[in-house]
């Protein structure tokens, strides 16, 4: 059947025709007017396509601290009378805690006195010992001597066998003398043992930095009350006082978005700021992404959010004495950059109801055409382009009201 038909009509039905025709001519014009031009939506504001270079990056933020550091703990059980103010730099060497050191002069007298009574029991023992081994020698010889006799016919085995006995006895009692001195030599070794720990905590009554380092406070109780380690406390033996990070290798510890994780690789590029520090930037790239997702935690109520996501260390390249462990820090992971690529705002970029990405061209008599795109990638600002688009064409930064 022909595209085209041929009709012919009477008088009355050529006048409904026209009708027909003329209604038909209104509607296919209303629909041009309504498709392709924007006058009703003059005042929706509009962007170029440009071309440029684009970087795609993820920003999130994060907290530096040392990939190593110096735990120093109390050595003692004292107050503490001094201590090295919180964020110097220390040199190795340099005195970092004086504590009250009274108790130790004592505790080290005690410990000298139970180490000369150690002492005089191990000599005891020693010569208990020699005095058993005497007997167990001679004991031993007898036996050995009548043993030989018999052989000869002149002793009787009665004799002879209660030589045995009585060697073998001795023997016996020779190994309980020997235990005896094992166990004297160990409590002198313990003493002694006891009397260096004393002795040593009598010398750390100064804690000294093994190595050069930022002197950071040790919290104390409940993290969340915010108390530090300070002059006069008591602290208990073993416990943290203070941390000796190594500021020459530094990490930034944030997270990002599970949607964002296949995103991120290992080894990327990390432009790193520092809220104490604005104007600065620092180099870092991506060292560790968590295997397993967790929830995050909401920085206002504490409680987890259902949110899911993924901790990242990042690396921070090269030294700088502004890296200080606790600053809040800003990340931007470097994902991607394109040189020389068609870039438009993301409020450019809309979804039609064929599910298709599109942008409304704007022409220069004010025509607006809605156009199927493909966007490369995006960042939080702006689409790159990868066909669809040229260079200088202008966009609607609405959904025209037309349309």
């Amino acid at each position: 059947m022909s595209m085209f038909s041929v009709f012919f009509a009477t008088p009355k039905s050529r006048k409904n025709s026209l009708i027909i025709g003329g209604i038909a001519a209104i509607i296919l014009l209303a629909g041009s007017q309504f498709i392709f031009s924007d006058q009703q939506d003059s005042t929706i504001p509009t962007a170029v396509a440009k071309r440029g270079d684009v970087v795609i990056k993820i920003t999130e933020s994060g907290e530096l601290r040392a990939q190593d550091q110096v735990t120093i703990s109390a050595p003692t059980d004292k107050q503490i009378l001094w201590l090295k103010p919180e964020g110097a730099w220390v040199e190795e060497g340099d005195t970092l805690v004086i504590f009250e050191s009274e108790k130790y002069v004592i505790s080290k007298g005690e410990a000298e006195s139970n180490l000369r009574i150690a002492e005089s029991q191990l000599v005891r023992a020693m010569s208990d010992l020699e005095a058993q081994r005497a007997k167990e020698q001679a004991a031993r010889k007898k036996y050995e001597s009548l043993l030989q006799l018999a052989k000869e016919g002149f002793a009787v085995s009665s004799e002879v066998e209660q030589a045995r006995l009585n060697y073998i006895e001795l023997r016996s009692k020779t190994r309980s003398f020997e235990a005896a001195v094992n166990a004297a030599r160990a409590n002198v070794q313990r003493a002694e043992r006891q009397l260096n720990q004393q002795e040593r905590k009598l010398r750390m009554g100064v804690v000294l930095a093994p190595r050069a380092g930022l002197v950071v406070y040790a919290p104390v109780g409940n993290a969340e009350d915010g108390r530090k380690i300070e002059v006069g406390m008591i602290p208990f033996e073993g416990m943290d006082l203070m941390y000796l990070p190594d500021v020459s290798s530094m990490m930034v510890d944030t997270q990002i978005s599970e949607v964002d994780l296949f995103r991120v690789r290992v080894g990327m590029p990390v432009k790193i700021k520092l809220d104490a520090y604005p104007d600065a930037v620092f180099d870092g790239e991506v060292a560790n992404i968590a295997d397993l997702a967790k929830r995050k935690i909401s920085r206002i109520t504490g409680k987890p959010t259902g949110a899911k996501v993924f901790d990242v260390t990042v690396k921070v390249i090269g030294q700088d004495k502004r890296l200080k462990p606790g600053l809040t820090a800003t990340v931007d992971i470097i994902v991607n950059e394109y040189k020389e690529a068609i870039y438009v705002p993301l409020e450019a970029i809309f979804i039609d109801e064929l599910d298709r990405t599109i942008v409304y061209v704007k022409d220069a008599k004010g025509n607006v055409e809605p156009r199927a795109i493909t966007i490369a990638e995006s960042n939080d600002r702006v689409a790159v382009i990868k066909e669809g688009l040229s260079e200088g064409e202008v966009l609607l930064l609405a959904r025209p009201h037309t349309l």
